[in-house]
Order: structure tokens, then C-alpha cells, then sequence
């Protein structure tokens, strides 16, 4: 049934990713899927997203030591018209960070299976290596819903987490479609923000990698603390 839906484990582009420091310690990886559609630009949201993922490397760095700075991988990709990747899996410590610019519409499905792609060729290095590692996560913030074909990148997402390959996330600020996006990610992992709050969401996750890796379990749930400005969305 999986390879005839088009699923494989073994899957996946061909990024250029980096050997892995501290290959015998336990990783987390995380990547973020940004959206950057124009209308991210109302209310500046756009520019609070940069600001947000400042913030995420500044904290990340002030409250991890050294190995845990070289043992969370974070990749970035940004989705309107295109999809591009920003940065591929890299140490948070290494991590570059973009001046997002708003423009187009919302190629979100595509996104996903970029950020599949990725995960599936991460866990694959970390296997290669012999590094032990948290089931990666897949996060992802935007303001709509996608206007691309998603469907079976929705149900691939849905067997890589019924399989534990990954958990997967969705933020969505004001004017999101909660109702589709509960056909994409299950609906107890998506969470509403007011205000364009990405600030306090970056230290939120931030905080999270950091609980995660510190802890036993294999779950990969939230288990921090969410701030005011964020908010699980009620079910249908």
C-alpha cells in the first residue's frame, strides 16, 4: 500500500548536507516551513517573522552549552509562488538567518514534501553515522492555506507520522484556515497565534528542542510551556 501511494523512506532530494559534529550524542532536528505569501506583509508580519528567527538563534545559543549548540539541526524553507530552500540542516550554532521578503501565493504542499525530502535524507546521515536522534519535526507557519496541489503531500506527511518518522506542527496567524489545515496536520498539533506574536513562538520553540533533547522521551511533543499569544485551535 505504500509504495503504491508513492511513499518511501528512502526518498528524497539530493541536498548538500554537512557531516555530523558530536555524531555519537543524541540530535534533534527541526525545520521550519515559513510561509512568506504577500500577504504576510499586512500588520508586518513578515517582519516579525525576521525578527522571531533572531531571536530563535539568539536564545538557542545563550541557554544551550556546546554540545547541544552542534546537536540541533535546523533547516529552513520558504514557500509563496516557489518554494526555495533556505538553509539545509546545519547546527543551530551555524545557522544563517535570511531577510524574508513577502511576495506571491502560498505553494504550501510543495513545501511539505521539500521538508519530507529533507527529514528522510537527515535520518538517513544521522543512520549512516551511527548518531542516535529524536524523531525530527517538521514546523510550519503561515497566514492561509495552500494554493497548490497538496493532497498526497498531506497524506504522506500522515503516514510519516503515523510511522513515527517525524511529529509535525502548524502556527497559524490571522486569516489562516484552520478547517484545511486540520486536513493536513493532525488537529491537536495546530496552533493558533495572536498578534503576529513570532517572538514569543521562537522562544517557544527554542525552549522546546532544548527541553526535548534534554529528555527521554521519544514522543516529540510540546511539553513547554505555550505563551499567551499562543492558542490550540479548537476542533471541528
Amino acid at each position: 500500500m505504500l509504495q503504491q501511494m508513492g511513499f518511501n523512506e528512502n526518498q528524497g532530494n539530493e541536498f548538500d548536507i554537512p557531516v555530523v559534529k558530536y555524531a555519537t550524542e543524541k540530535h534533534v532536528a527541526c525545520v521550519f516551513l515559513l510561509d512568506t505569501s504577500s500577504s504576510m506583509e499586512q500588520n508586518n508580519a513578515i517582519g516579525q517573522l525576521n525578527e522571531g528567527l533572531r531571536v530563535f538563534k539568539k536564545q538557542t545559543l545563550a541557554s544551550l552549552d556546546k554540545h547541544a549548540k552542534a546537536c540541533i539541526d535546523v533547516a529552513v524553507i520558504t514557500f509563496n509562488s516557489t518554494i526555495d530552500l533556505v538553509q539545509g540542516f546545519r547546527p543551530v550554532e551555524d545557522m544563517d538567518i535570511p531577510e524574508l521578503k513577502a511576495s506571491g501565493l502560498t505553494a504550501m504542499g510543495g513545501a511539505l514534501d521539500m521538508g519530507m525530502d529533507l527529514i528522510t535524507k537527515q535520518k538517513k546521515l544521522y543512520n549512516e553515522a551511527g548518531t542516535p536522534y529524536f524523531r525530527p519535526w517538521l514546523f510550519c507557519i503561515t497566514d492561509g492555506a495552500p494554493n497548490d496541489d497538496y493532497i498526497l503531500h498531506a497524506k504522506r506527511l500522515r503516514w510519516m507520522e503515523d510511522n513515527k518518522k517525524a511529529v509535525a506542527y502548524c502556527v497559524g496567524v490571522d486569516g489562516f484556515r484552520a478547517d484545511i489545515m486540520q486536513t493536513i496536520f493532525k488537529p491537536e498539533n495546530i496552533y493558533g497565534l495572536k498578534n503576529c506574536d513570532f517572538t514569543s513562538l521562537f522562544k517557544f520553540v527554542s525552549s522546546s528542542l532544548d527541553a526535548l533533547r534534554n529528555s527521554t522521551a521519544e514522543t516529540g511533543a510540546l511539553n513547554v510551556e505555550t505563551p499567551e499569544s499562543m492558542f490550540r485551535v479548537p476542533l471541528d
